[in-house]
């Protein structure tokens, strides 16, 4: 199978030859930026430059899938509001622009704006060298995050407490132009979107809210859209887990606070993607370590192994090999084994 192959049938739950590696998450460290001469804030607007970067993890340590851009920023950037670029790396939100979404409009001709057309270019650029041997999964942020992003995270709460239609207004124009945009990745040579959602997770909000708030633009992104897509929220997100099952996409990412056992049981159909430690695993941990969690978490059943949130740029070359190493070698579960084995480690669990 080819990188993309293996990367759509893992996430459509299908037979793969062995478990994707394709990260949608940053993998890019500072070893890899030196090795093709990238920099910050240059390959955030750089077409050249941001290609060479996604593909480093492809060409230093085999990884099948990557992602870009490398910030969650742009699209609240292109709806009005002003960063901080003196964090060059991940530059924050300095200026919220949306006080009442009544008066909040979304722009025309997004494809020309902000830095939408770099990443559009750098997609094109990936595709034309590596065609399928590099799965391209962009990521592309939420419209209750960008909604965060654009009134303010403190805001939208109160909002939802003391005035839920305004949330609703608001994050339903940005669902539109999220759509929007993700269609042009698509148009561009986007594999998968890789949809994150940080602000909804279950460490702010309940299960009934996320249900209210963020799950009725999640179906109209993906049915909107028409890609295959990857939900990842950071955080504890076992109170979400029956909502993403019928919420309409392909897969789910989560980090370690959700066991990869627990997910499947209770994710239904949608696929699983993670949740490898990124505090203290990839940047700490030996290769042998990194080889063993991978393996264990393909044991479990997990469809695309990848890192639980952005691998930091500290991570030795070697553990990111030894994670693919472990996804080409660790032989793909059967579904009854996956299981029978987290039936195994549910009754570990309830007897602990």
């Amino acid at each position: 199978m080819t990188a993309v192959e293996r990367a759509l049938a893992a996430v459509r739950g299908l037979e793969v030859d062995h478990t994707s590696s394709a990260n949608g998450l940053v993998m890019t460290t500072v070893e890899m930026m030196n090795a093709v001469g990238a920099t910050y804030p240059e390959a955030h607007h750089n077409p050249q430059m941001m290609a060479d970067m996604a593909a480093a993890p492809y060409e230093m340590c085999g990884v099948d899938g990557t992602t870009l851009p490398f910030d969650i920023s742009l699209e609240a950037e292109v709806l009005g509001a002003e960063l901080d670029w003196r964090k060059i790396d991940r530059p924050p939100i300095k200026v919220h622009t949306v006080t009442d979404p009544d008066d909040f409009t979304i722009p025309e001709n997004i494809e020309e704006l902000g830095r939408i057309p770099v990443v559009l270019e750098a997609i094109d650029i990936l595709k034309n060298k590596y065609g399928d041997d590099l799965a391209i999964l962009p990521t592309t942020v939420c419209p209750f995050t960008i909604a965060g992003h654009m009134a303010s995270v403190d805001e939208l709460f109160m909002w939802i407490l003391a005035d839920p239609d305004k949330v609703h207004t608001l994050v339903d124009k940005i669902t539109d132009f999220v759509i929007d945009y993700q269609k042009l990745l698509k148009s561009y040579g986007a594999d998968i979107l890789f949809a994150i959602d940080p602000t909804s997770s279950g460490d702010l909000l309940s299960g009934d809210m996320y249900a209210e708030f963020v799950l009725p633009s999640i179906q109209k992104m993906r049915k909107g859209t028409g890609a295959p897509t990857i939900l990842h929220i950071c955080g504890n997100t076992k109170p979400m887990l029956e909502h993403i099952a019928v919420s309409g996409v392909e897969g789910f990412s989560f980090d370690k606070a959700v066991p990869v056992w627990h997910a499947k049981q209770k994710l239904g159909n949608v696929s699983t993607y993670g949740n490898l430690d990124v505090i203290e695993l990839f940047p700490s941990g030996t290769p042998e370590d990194v080889y063993n969690a991978t393996a264990e978490i393909i044991r479990q059943g997990i469809n695309i192994a990848g890192s639980a949130c952005d691998v930091p740029e500290t991570t030795p070359l070697e553990n990111i090999r030894a994670f693919v190493k472990a996804c080409e070698e660790t032989p793909v579960p059967s579904k009854n084994e996956t299981i029978a084995y987290g039936k195994q480690l549910a009754a570990q669990t309830a007897a602990d």
